[in-house]
Order: structure tokens, then sequence, then C-alpha cells
């Protein structure tokens, strides 16, 4: 099975990270000789070639930094090869020319990284690149090419020689600048960074004491260690997100950011100091020039974070502004509303009212015709009016829903309660219901043993049930069955209303309550309806302090299950005969 290129490139990093440890490990254990110059020169070369065979297999959207990185490392070989095999070298020798010429490459390779990036977009960033290097400038200066300036030899050996720290300020002030951008977070970058880390401390202590170097020395330990890392960081997977554009972001004031600026003005006090105690001469150009531009810059990057902060709390004194008119808007809006709604519901009150006294007449003089049986009225005119008689009720039964929501909503329900038998309601509402489920040809049926005793409304519980069965009958297709089961239950009054209907949908069970709420199925059915029903029946048990729920049964239809706090009877007193 073939594997994915991210795999391979990371056995690939494993690989060769691991094989370089042990042939670093072995060089130092061979003598020194041309044995340990062969193998020191097969890690640089193989350091190289392990960076270009990373492109290949991840493939970066922007490959020419790394091969820069490549091409670097190679003439860091090259001149290994060349210091290896000459004897007694000239200063300065085509070796140094292949060593100093390394050091610009791998610097373009990252200024094209942080350029690619858009880290160029982050001027705080490259302040505080540029504090560190020139703080490590002066490190340099003071330290190492200030001695070799002065120092003896030719012109062209000292130029050399100094030309080598020097570089080393060109590498960091790179590798510094690759910090204003997001990808040091990623393993790449940090191998990146281990890598001229270990380059740049073997530059240093040669720097110090070039002239008590001896090739097999610890010092090469850096320089192996930066092939390896190097080419390691290139066969990474994560090598690819180094070039990618980063979206740029402010920065944060973090604690590290105020100690790095801090320690970056007392560098030069910091040199003065150790060179006091060194008895070291000093001088002041070199001295004033770092400090003054290291201060410029902290005095850049303080400035730029005040003004950030300012900037950040014009912003939120503008937000907060904002959100204080929006929320006087929102509270003046949600008072309309709610005089909206108390207007609708006054409204829908007066029309109801209004509707039903008609309807009233309506119906009593439709009753009064029917019962009618002598001529003029033909079975013609009487199926009109039993139409009429029909339509009347059903149009009674809306105004009487809508005038209930509408006294609910106004707070105005009120329970007239006495002791009832859940058992005896719900078996009267059966009765009741019988002939509209033989209409349709449904078998409805009572399932419960009396007594199960509740307080509370017996009107507004027939006004419930006969909802509930209403809804049942309505919903359930012909040869159905539809049962009203009423018990005791754990302290509670239990009432169940079981169908072989539609059902619900998904997720309706709690949405059917809802005012106006009608389910996809039906909907889909063409069943009329207002969707009134059931939010009238959970007001209703909600008045009695219960509880109404509806499930989907696996069979087809529709529970809904209610309970209601069960009425404790208090048992009699036994009395005791007192002799």
């Amino acid at each position: 099975m073939l594997l994915r290129p991210a795999a391979r490139a990371f056995r690939a990093d494993a690989i060769f990270l691991a094989a370089g440890l042990a042939l670093t490990a072995a060089y130092f254990a061979i003598p020194r000789g041309a044995a340990q110059n062969d193998l020191y020169d097969l890690i640089g070369v193989g350091s190289s070639l392990a960076i270009v065979l990373g492109v290949r297999l991840n493939r970066p959207a922007y490959p020419l930094p790394w091969l820069l990185f490549a091409a670097g490392n190679l003439f860091f070989a090259v001149a290994d090869i060349i210091f290896n095999h000459l004897v007694n070298p000239p200063v300065p020798s085509v070796a140094d020319w292949f060593y100093l010429g390394g050091y610009p490459v791998l610097a373009a390779g990252l200024v094209l990284l942080v350029v690619h990036a858009g880290g160029l977009h982050r001027r705080a960033g490259l302040l505080e690149a540029a504090i560190v290097t020139f703080a490590f400038a002066l490190f340099q200066w003071v330290w190492i090419v200030d001695g070799i300036v002065d120092g003896s030899g030719s012109v062209a050996q000292r130029a050399v020689d100094a030309a080598y720290p020097s570089m080393d300020v060109v590498l960091l002030a790179g590798l510094a600048g690759f910090f204003v951008t997001a990808a040091w977070r990623t393993p790449a970058f940090l191998l990146l960074v281990a890598s001229i880390a270990a380059l740049l401390v073997s530059d240093e202590v040669y720097g110090v004491s070039s002239n008590s170097y001896r090739s097999g020395d610890w010092t090469d330990l850096g320089w192996l260690l930066s092939y390896i890392l190097w080419a390691a960081a290139a066969l990474h997977p994560s090598m690819t997100r180094l070039s990618q554009p980063h979206r740029s972001r402010s920065l944060h004031v973090h604690p590290a950011r105020i100690a790095l600026l801090t320690a970056a003005l007392l560098s030069a006090p910091f040199v003065l100091l150790v060179q006091r105690l060194r008895h070291a001469p000093l001088g002041a150009p070199p001295l004033v020039i770092a400090a003054t531009a290291i201060s410029i810059f902290v005095v850049l990057r303080l400035y730029g974070i005040l003004r950030a902060l300012e900037q950040s709390r014009e912003r939120e004194r503008s937000a907060r502004a904002d959100a204080e008119q929006a929320q006087m808007l929102l509270a003046l809006q949600n008072d309309q509303l709610v005089e909206a709604d108390k207007l609708k519901d006054e409204f829908v009150a007066l029309i109801s009212h209004d509707l039903r006294t008609p309807l009233t007449s309506i119906i009593g003089y439709v009753e009064l015709s029917l019962e009618d049986v002598e001529p003029p009225l033909d079975a013609e005119r009487r199926g009109y009016l039993q139409i009429v008689s029909r339509s009347s009720e059903r149009l009674l039964r809306l105004v009487d829903d809508l005038l209930f929501v509408a006294r609910l909503q106004a707070g105005r329900l009120v329970l007239e309660r006495s002791h009832l038998d859940l058992c005896t309601i719900a078996a009267q509402a059966v009765v009741e219901a019988r002939p509209r489920a033989e209409a349709r040809q449904l078998a409805l049926e009572f399932i419960g043993d009396s007594p199960v005793l509740i307080d509370g409304d017996k009107g507004r519980l027939f006004q419930l049930l006969d909802n509930l069965v209403s809804n049942a009958i309505k919903f359930t297709p012909e040869g159905g069955r539809v049962e009203v089961r009423a018990a005791s239950s754990g302290g509670n009054a239990v009432l169940e209303v079981v169908d072989t209907g539609i059902g619900l949908g998904p997720d309706e069970a709690e949405l059917v309550f809802d005012r106006f709420f009608r389910s996809a199925r039906v909907v889909a059915q063409q069943v009329p309806g207002t969707g009134l029903g059931l939010f009238i029946a959970r007001a209703i048990v909600e008045a009695h302090n219960g509880t109404i729920v509806a499930s989907s049964r696996e069979v087809g239809g529709t529970t809904f299950r209610i309970e209601l706090p069960a009425l404790v009877v208090p048992k009699p007193a036994s009395q005791e005969l007192v002799a």
C-alpha cells in the first residue's frame, strides 16, 4: 500500500534525524584524521540533498526559500571539503568565500519566507526584530569584532575574520524577522530555530577561540547539529505552512515583550559594566550608535503599544455607546411589541365575543328548523341545514378557542375546583365522542378503574379531553383505534390518549403544544385545523399543576400522557373504646 505524502515526509524526517545523530556520535568516536573529515563532509552534503528531498516530498507552495537553504548549506559543505583537504590554507582562501557566501543565502531564504507569509505588514514585530538584532550586533562588536579589527595579521585576514561574526548578525536578523509571523508555532520552524541557534553558538565559540580550534573539537557539534536540524525541518510536513500567507493580527502586550524591551534597553549598560569589570577598553562610537538605535526602536515600540491601547479604548467606548443605543432601541421596540400583542389579544377577544352572539343565534334557529318534521322541509333542504349546523358549530368552537387563548394571555383563567373522579370524566368524554369515532369507522374505548380522585375544574377537564380525543379521531385513518386510559401511578393521576394515527414528525414532540403549530404531516395531508387545541390542552393541564407530554409510538400513532396531582383522601381516625 502506498503511503500518503505526509506520512512519507514524516518518516523521512524521523529517519534522517536519527541517522544524523548516529553519524554525529560516530564522528566524535573515531580518531581525528581523514575518515573523520570525510564523515563531516558526508553529513554536510547529505543535509543539502535532504532539504531538496523535503521540497520534493512536501511540495510547498513557495519552494524558493527552501532551495536557498539547500544552497546555503551546500556552500558550507563545499567550504568544509576545501578546508579539510587543504594543508595550511591561506587567508582568505576559497573556503572562506564559500563559508561567507552561505550566510547571506540562508538569510535571503528567511527573508523570503517572512515576506511571503505577510510578516512585513506587522511593523511592531519588525521593530522587535530590529531591537534584538542591534543588541546582538553590539555584543558581537564589543567582544569579538573589535578585537579582530584591532588585532594582528594582515588587513585581508582581519577582514575575513571579522566578516564571520558579522554574518551571524545578518543571519540572526533574518531569523528574528520571522517571529513576526504566526508560523513560529509549527514544528518545522522550531527545528529551524534550533538549527540556527546551534550554528550561532558554534560560531561564537569559534570566534572567541579561533586560534586554538582544531578539526574534531566539540565546536564541530553545533555545526553538525545545524546541518541535521535544518534538513529535518525541510523534511517535516509542517514546513509547507512556513510559506503560507498568514492573516495579519495585532500583537498582544505580553509580559515577554515587555521583558524583551527592558533587556534591550539594558544591553548597553550591561556591556559597559562587563567591560569595566574586565578592565577592557571600550570604544564610545559603537556603543553610542547601538544604544541610540535600540532606544529609538524601543520608544517607537512603546509608542505603538500605547497607540494600540488608545485605539482599543476608543473602539471599546464606541462599541459601548453603540450597545447602549441598541439596547435603548431594543427596549423601545420591545415595549411596542408588548403593546401590539396586548392590542391583538384585545382585538381577538372583542371580535370573538361579537362573533359568538350571532353564531349562537344561527345554531339555535338551525336546530329549530331541523326539528320540524312537516313539509315544506324536504330532504335536500334538510341536508343544507345540517351542513350549516356543522359549520356553525365548528366556527363556534374556533371562537371559543380564541376567547380561551385571549383570556389565558390576559391571565384571567380561573378554575372552579371540586373533588372529581378522573375515570368518570374520561368515560363520559368517550361516550360523547363515540358517534364521531363510529362515523369515521374507528374503535374508541376507555380503559380505567375507579376511583382516580383529583381536585380540578370539571368543565376544563372535559374541554381538555375533548381536544385530545378530537385530535386523535381527526388524525387516525379509518379502521384505526383510539384508547383513553385513566389510572393512579406513584401518587399521581395519569391520563393517556393513545391512537394509531399518522404520528409526529422528527423533533415535533415538544413543538405540538406551541400556539398555532401544525405538524408537517398534517399540513401535507391538508387536514383542517388552527393549531390551538393542544396549546389549550397544555394550558389547562398546567393550570392544574400537572404535566403533559407527547411521544410517537413505534407501531405508529401518538401517545399523549397527562399527570395530575392525585387527591389524597384522609382516612377516618379509628375510635378507641374507653372503659
